[in-house]
């Protein structure tokens, strides 16, 4: 935001305007969004910080004065002191009033100045923040089409990796594509890579079978990018538009999981609500 602004207490639309000006900030603190950092030319950026220098030192001058100056309207504590106060009273207001008048003059000069030497700043940033969010989308977009590529590769290539570990009271199939996670990360048991989703989805129909509450997940960035992938190209015309990563699945193997499936019991036993997709016990049905 602008330097000092509501100093003196002054409302109007100048200084409401005045108020949606940025300014550098004092001693090249980080500030407000995107840290406060924003790139610009040396020349420029000098330029701001002068201007905001200067308003802030003179605005600092006005406040220290008028504190001054309103020390003297408040009555004194000793008697005989009160009483001389009393006597001029009226005098030291209309003084006062005559003296904030003048340091109104110098705040909206000092707010003048700094708009005619750094009011561009506040441009400057509109424009690299349009700009930052362009970009950023940009990336976002190829970053999804990354995503999207590494399932549809997915659908019939050797790229799937699982492993089988514990989770909940259960065992539970984790499954991801390393091509989406960037790495393995910390999984603990044994991990089984460069399968098809149809070899996986078969392991996990023989396993179900000696097992039948056998969880089953995605981890997350996989799950989101089989969403993706589902809404971009696999979901069928006219289904429902919010992709899952079963329903993904199921267009990949051609077979339906269902995520969560408990033992008999065992949800009355739980005080916290069941977990959502992929994070539970799972079932399977062809």
């Amino acid at each position: 935001m602008a330097v000092g602004t509501y100093v003196l207490h002054l409302h109007d639309a100048e200084i409401e305007a005045a108020g949606q000006l940025y300014c550098v900030s004092p001693g090249n603190r980080p500030s407000g969004s995107d840290d406060g950092r924003v790139p610009a030319p040396a020349g420029d950026a000098a330029r701001w910080r002068a201007a905001t220098e200067a308003a802030l030192a003179a605005l600092r001058s006005v406040e220290e004065r008028d504190r001054a100056a309103r020390r003297q309207l408040h009555r004194p504590d000793q008697a005989w002191q009160g009483v001389w106060w009393e006597l001029r009273r009226d005098r030291l207001h209309r003084d006062y009033e005559v003296r904030k008048a003048a340091l109104e003059v110098e705040v909206r000069a000092a707010y003048r100045a700094f708009r005619d030497e750094a009011g561009d700043l506040t441009d400057h940033i509109a424009a690299w923040r349009e700009r930052w969010a362009r970009e950023e989308r940009e990336r976002e977009e190829q970053s999804r089409a990354e995503r999207v590529a590494a399932v549809r590769a997915g659908a019939d290539g050797a790229v799937w990796t699982y492993r089988i570990g514990d989770h909940g009271g259960h065992r539970r199939v984790l499954i991801w594509l390393p091509a989406v996670e960037r790495g393995d990360g910390d999984e603990r048991g044994a991990v089984v890579r460069d399968l098809t989703a149809r070899q996986v989805q078969k392991m996990i129909e023989e396993r179900r079978g000696r097992d039948p509450y056998l969880w089953i997940g995605w981890r997350e960035a996989t799950g989101r990018a089989m969403q993706e992938w589902y809404e971009d190209e696999a979901r069928p015309a006219g289904s429902a538009r919010v992709a899952t990563d079963v329903g993904a699945w199921a267009a990949l193997t051609g077979v339906v999981v269902e995520p969560v499936v408990w033992r008999p019991g065992e949800l009355e036993g739980l005080r916290v609500a069941p977990p959502s997709r992929g994070s539970g016990p799972s079932g399977v049905s062809s």
